[in-house]
């Protein structure tokens, strides 16, 4: 179904991909993929990957038109799938069904929370923690990257208690939740509270187009609008981009204007517990291990664990038939299901 560009929009250089979703790749090592641009295809919108230069080979643009016909015949879904590397992409939902219809379906099981095994993650994270702060004292210069590793993973798991925290699937104690989410994370320089505000917009409107606050594609006009803009994206998407969610980060999480004026009072009180958390974490680090003491014990964890924050970002709703609609198009229920990908990790990174 994928039809082929003679001339392809520009050449990148980045380094070979793998998928990580599920199945074993099969992507050509040639191609490196960047949904770049939406555009009209009879009616229907698709995306266009991007190229890259590899040695003399330049792989050309492919652009695929991701349609309600295509994704309804089973035979080019299991098409699509062994082509992405992925296990199974669904069949598109039907017009008539609703988020609250999907929600009723599911059993009561899941909307319980359980004390003990939000607890035992709490235990589990910061006991993995510990052992890479102990690890990272006693290994020698050449087992630092698996001890940073270890101790970035672990403080991920910090990351997925707040998240549990700002869902209300923690604890029936909204005050708790609130103190448990802002405490853990507290070590990623991550202010809770505009991270939930943040999120809580990106479930709204998951995989609408300039209206989520986690990822949409990259327009052409942006591409074209500034050369060094350009340079930027082409870099974030290929060799930087297991650390784009610094860059977003930054941006989303600082800047008081982004939230409605209901909100500015909790944003406010989280970072000041971030700044808080700088002031006094970071030179008591610094005095007790020295400027590379900070680097090996908290820089590079965090490093470790944005790695895993960016990959998280871009494999959960990104993907070559998964569609961004604008507001008129959009449908709630459609985007929470087919807008959304299940990745299966490795059971040495479940908590």
């Amino acid at each position: 179904m994928a039809c082929r560009l003679s001339n392809p929009a520009f050449q990148l250089e980045a380094p070979p991909v793998r998928a990580s979703c599920g199945a074993r790749s099969k992507v050509s090592p040639g191609m490196y993929c960047l949904k770049w641009r939406t555009f009209q295809h009879q009616g229907h919108i698709s995306y266009q990957s991007l190229p890259y230069k590899k040695s003399t080979k330049v792989v050309q643009a492919a652009v695929l038109p991701i349609s309600a016909p295509l994704l309804e015949n089973e035979e080019q879904r299991k098409q699509l799938c062994e082509m992405y590397g992925f296990t199974q992409i669904g069949e598109p939902l039907p017009d008539n069904i609703t988020l609250k219809n999907v929600m009723d379906t599911l059993p009561k099981k899941v909307f319980e929370i359980d004390d003990m095994k939000a607890w035992k993650s709490v235990l589990i994270s910061v006991t993995s923690y510990a052992l890479g702060i102990f690890m990272l004292s006693k290994a020698p210069w050449y087992l630092l990257p698996l001890a940073w590793a270890w101790t970035g993973t672990a403080a991920t798991g910090f990351f997925v208690i707040g998240h549990d925290c700002a869902h209300k699937s923690f604890s029936r104690n909204k005050l708790v939740e609130d103190i448990v989410g802002t405490l853990a994370f507290l070590p990623l320089i991550y202010p809770y509270e505009p991270w939930r505000f943040k999120h809580d917009r990106h479930h709204a409107k998951t995989n609408m187009l300039s209206e989520d606050t986690a990822w949409h594609p990259v327009w052409r006009k942006e591409i074209d609008s500034s050369p060094v803009l350009r340079k930027a994206i082409i870099l974030g998407y290929g060799p930087f981009r297991p650390w784009m969610s610094i860059a977003h980060w930054l941006m989303w999480h600082f800047d008081l204007k982004k939230f409605r004026p209901s909100e500015v009072g909790r944003v406010k009180i989280s970072l000041a517990c971030v700044f808080a958390f700088i002031a006094i974490g970071w030179p008591l680090i610094v005095y007790k291990t020295g400027v590379l003491g900070w680097i090996k014990f908290w820089f590079m964890p965090w490093m470790v664990y944005h790695f895993w924050m960016s990959t998280f970002t871009m494999v959960h709703h990104t993907a070559p038939h998964i569609p961004f609609k604008t507001s008129e198009e959009w449908n709630a229920a459609r985007a929470q299901l087919g807008g959304t990908v299940h990745c299966n990790y490795p059971r040495c990174f479940h908590s």
